[in-house]
């Protein structure tokens, strides 16, 4: 079977896919991968796997260049004739999935969050959901990672029931996240953030957290590895912050591994999400996870039991959050992240996730 997966950016398929692509590979499919041609790229390129670089700004709202994505979509459909596409992220599921529906070609589409588009201001709003129910109108499969999505999209109008196939996220490695050593904390407390730097993921009410508690607590040390998303100035903030100490800034790291082995807890005060692979990944290594109460996060932890929510977009929730957690005896927080190892072990597999994709396809 040939098939072509377009996604925005290769990063994303190395950090949420990759697996899928192997397990594709492995059964001897032919796969064609269109994406941003970045840093990871090369990764890909050293499997059989065949990379297009596709001149594609995922955030970008410039009509012209979009126009321009349509056509190398449609021009690369009509070259390679795949069997399916598979499409992911929001662009790719928009144009692509429109091009297939017209040419006829079956394609299976991924909802992983519905981000600042499907948030945003009203006309904004409207015109993503009319696109999206354009886009995805003749799937065959779409793809959800958390029931409220599903129901979103079902509202919406965007799909309907026998179109949803719902997964948990892209799942995490448990072979790759095994449960770490809790860290002894003699001389400091580390809570790490890991995540894009840009205003959903929570980074000013991150940074005014971390003024606050260690106003009184030096001892406890914020730390943001991350990289900066194109187009968002919260890059200039927490460098700013780290400069004045409030937060250390690690930038961006292929291996999270070991920041999160020195780490205490991983705090998340993200707006929103499909389904967290930073929690996910945090409680798979033994973790407690500090984050907002909303879809796509609170499906990852139980609540006092391996980990503590408070509201998204508040600072004052988020500093009450860490209190109440620097108060938690180091052998509870330590339970704590055994018992979210646990829960993600059992719910969470990414082997389980990929087989469910490869069986619909």
């Amino acid at each position: 079977m040939k098939i072509l997966i377009a996604i925005n950016q290769a990063r994303v398929l190395y950090d949420f896919k990759r697996e899928l692509v192997a397990a594709l590979l492995e059964r001897g499919d032919e796969v064609l991968l269109s994406f941003e041609d970045d840093f990871r790229a090369d990764y890909f390129r050293q499997t059989s796997a065949r990379v297009i670089p596709t001149p594609i700004d995922p955030r970008g709202l410039n009509p012209l260049r979009d126009l321009k994505l349509c056509a190398f979509y449609r021009e690369l459909l009509e070259r390679e004739q795949p069997d399916v596409v598979l499409t992911f992220t929001v662009k790719p599921n928009v144009y692509f999935g429109a091009i297939c529906a017209k040419a006829r070609v079956p394609y299976c589409a991924t909802i992983s969050g519905l981000g600042g588009p499907m948030n945003g201001s009203a006309p904004l709003r409207i015109a993503t959901t009319f696109l999206y129910r354009r886009g995805l109108r003749e799937a065959e499969r779409v793809f959800v990672q958390n029931a409220s999505i599903a129901d979103r999209v079902l509202r919406d109008r965007i799909a309907t029931h026998d179109q949803l196939v719902l997964v948990p996220g892209s799942g995490v490695d448990l072979e790759r996240f095994q449960p770490l050593p809790y860290p002894s904390e003699e001389k400091e407390t580390k809570l790490l953030f890991i995540g894009r730097l840009m205003r959903d993921k929570g980074i000013a009410e991150l940074v005014e957290c971390a003024r606050r508690i260690r106003t009184h607590r030096p001892d406890v040390v914020f730390q943001v590895v991350g990289a900066a998303e194109r187009g968002c100035p919260e890059d200039v903030m927490t460098r700013d912050a780290a400069d004045y100490g409030i937060i250390e800034y690690l930038g961006y790291q292929e291996d999270v591994r070991p920041f999160i082995e020195k780490a205490s807890a991983v705090i998340l005060p993200s707006y929103h999400e499909g389904m967290s692979n930073v929690l996910l990944e945090a409680a798979a290594s033994a973790r407690p996870v500090l984050a907002s109460i909303v879809p796509g996060c609170v499906e990852t932890f139980d609540e006092g039991r391996s980990g503590l929510g408070f509201p998204p977009k508040s600072a004052d929730a988020l500093a009450a959050t860490v209190a109440r957690f620097l108060a938690i005896p180091r052998e509870e927080r330590e339970k704590m992240g055994l018992r979210g190892r646990e829960k993600v072990a059992k719910h969470f597999s990414r082997a389980d996730v990929v087989e469910t994709y490869l069986s619909e396809i």
